[in-house]
């Protein structure tokens, strides 16, 4: 049996999916999971995520909502009257990044697949174990988790495992906006602090603020590995894009869908062209992650000519 390839991405707001180039795009999670208050949030306004939902369907693509988060008590009532508001859509899951939102889902909407994020800090498979009877359907694992372990989890678990094959990695996140609070702002000036890059620096160090979380400076990028993951059985895959334009979304994608599409097709792929073209995409270059025992910052080729071939 062929099997079903899946690529993903985040769409923050109601203006970057009109905007956007999706076409990619196998699913999309809706919402931006960083902090309710960015500009547009699908996950933050019913009546937005509702249009946005909509569209994502009638392109006839999957679409997921991700829940905010770093969610405190105070954040839980206007959650449960969001979640009520669009119980009616056709939603094909959820995101959560804080555990203790699963009940709060069954207890709305019973029945939604739900999607451990990154910020869920999975790194075993115990801990995903002990919440399948939360209607658990897919897990994304902590960006510092090795290739070999993430794989591990993928042969230990019945559910789904998203890799993530490109884009700023997600590395910290808190409850507040450390911006806002460095330049003085307001809750209200948030269309002025969320819409302009902001970069850590340290020598050649670099990461990326965006309001409540930071990722990191370079890109991950996983083009002339795809053959690895494609024969170690991964069938869905993630594009890290937030704080990210509609022209890098949509690039990346075609890029990343055309070696896909090869790649299950049984055919070979223009890695090295690839590459180039995602390290233009890039401002500071690009990385592998953590996922070779590295420390995210460097970039490990595979070598052996310019085409990847499936294994």
């Amino acid at each position: 049996m062929a099997r079903t390839l899946e690529l993903s991405t985040h769409v923050p707001s109601l203006k970057l999916l009109q905007e956007g180039d999706y076409s990619a795009y196998d699913s999309l999670y809706l919402g931006d999971y960083s902090c309710p208050r960015s500009p547009g949030n699908l996950s933050s306004n019913a009546d937005a995520l509702r249009e946005g939902a909509e569209t994502v369907k009638r392109w006839g693509k999957k679409c997921y909502l991700s829940l905010y988060a770093t969610p405190r008590d105070s954040d839980l009532g206007w959650m449960r009257r969001l979640l009520r508001a669009v119980g009616d859509m056709p939603l094909d899951g959820v995101e959560v990044h804080d555990v203790g939102l699963l009940s709060l889902i069954r207890e709305v909407w019973e029945g939604l697949p739900a999607h451990l994020g990154v910020f869920s800090t999975v790194y075993v498979a115990d801990t995903v174990r002990a919440l399948l009877g939360y209607g658990i359907s897919r897990v994304f694992p902590c960006s510092e988790l090795r290739l070999e372990e993430i794989e591990h989890l993928k042969a230990s678990l019945p559910v789904e495992v998203a890799i993530p094959v490109h884009g700023k990695m997600p590395l910290a996140i808190w409850e507040r906006c450390f911006i806002a609070e460095y330049e003085g702002a307001e809750p209200t000036q948030c269309d002025q602090t969320c819409n302009r890059s902001q970069w850590v620096r340290l020598k050649s160090w670099r990461l990326k603020a965006l309001g409540r979380v930071t990722l990191s400076g370079k890109d991950l990028c996983m083009i002339e590995h795809l053959p690895e993951l494609v024969r170690r059985g991964f069938t869905v895959f993630h594009i890290h894009s937030l704080g990210e334009g509609p022209e890098y979304v949509a690039a990346v994608g075609r890029i990343y869908r055309d070696a896909l599409e090869r790649l299950f097709a049984g055919e070979c792929f223009p890695a090295a062209a690839f590459l180039e073209g995602l390290r233009r995409l890039a401002p500071w270059d690009v990385c592998n992650g953590y996922y070779f025992q590295v420390s995210g910052q460097r970039y490990v080729g595979v070598g052996g000519g310019s085409a990847a071939c499936p294994g």
